[in-house]
C-alpha cells in the first residue's frame, strides 16, 4: 500500500510500499463472497506461510502470481497453481486476478477517499474496516445488532488497548 514516485520501481519491492496480502473467495459463479487483506512483516515464505495457516482453509484452492515466496502455499492447502503474470500491468489477467484486483482498488480508493492522512501504523485498521464492510454486505441489517451485541458485552479495556490493531495479519 502507497503511492509510486515518479521514475520509480511498481510492485512489492517499490519504496514506501506497505506489505499486504490479499485473498478473496468466490462462489460456483465467480462472483467474490468474502475477502481478507492483513499487514504482513514482509514478502519471506515464512510470513506467507504463516499467514496462509491462520487465514486459509486447507482444503481450498489458491491461485498465485508466479512470486516465489507464494511457492509455500502448497504445503498448507489441498491446491495451489501459481501462473506467470509477466506484464501484468499491460495486459492483466481478468480471469485469475480480476477480483483481486479490483478489491486491492477498492481499498486503495476508499482509504484515499475517507482519511485525510494515512499511516502504516493504522494500515490493518483500515484493512480491517474495508474487509469487515465486505464481508458483512448481504447481512446490512444485522450489522447494527451485532455492533450493539459487542458494545454491550465486551469487557472493558483500558484506552491503550483499545486503540491497538492487530499488528501482522
Amino acid at each position: 500500500m502507497g503511492g509510486v514516485k515518479k521514475n520509480d520501481k511498481r510492485g512489492r519491492g517499490a519504496t514506501g510500499k506497505i506489505p499486504f496480502l490479499a485473498a478473496v473467495s468466490r462462489n460456483d459463479k465467480g462472483h467474490p463472497i468474502h475477502m481478507r487483506m492483513s499487514k504482513v512483516e514482509s514478502f519471506t515464505s515464512d510470513e506467507i506461510i504463516r499467514w496462509s495457516l491462520k487465514h486459509l482453509d486447507d482444503r481450498c484452492s489458491v491461485i498465485t502470481d508466479g512470486f516465489r515466496p507464494f511457492s509455500g502455499i502448497c504445503d498448507v492447502v489441498d491446491m495451489h497453481h501459481s501462473i506467470t503474470t509477466e506484464g501484468i500491468y499491460k495486459t492483466p489477467d481478468k480471469k485469475f486476478f480480476h477480483w483481486v484486483n479490483t478489491m486491492i482498488g477498492n481499498v486503495k480508493r476508499s482509504i484515499h477517499g475517507t482519511y485525510h492522512s494515512i499511516s502504516s501504523k493504522h494500515l490493518p485498521r483500515y484493512l480491517g474496516e474495508f474487509s469487515f464492510r465486505f464481508n458483512n454486505r448481504f447481512q446490512m441489517a444485522s450489522m447494527i445488532e451485532v455492533f450493539i451485541k459487542h458494545t454491550v458485552f465486551i469487557k472493558p479495556l483500558p484506552r491503550h488497548k483499545l486503540k491497538l490493531a492487530e499488528e501482522w495479519g
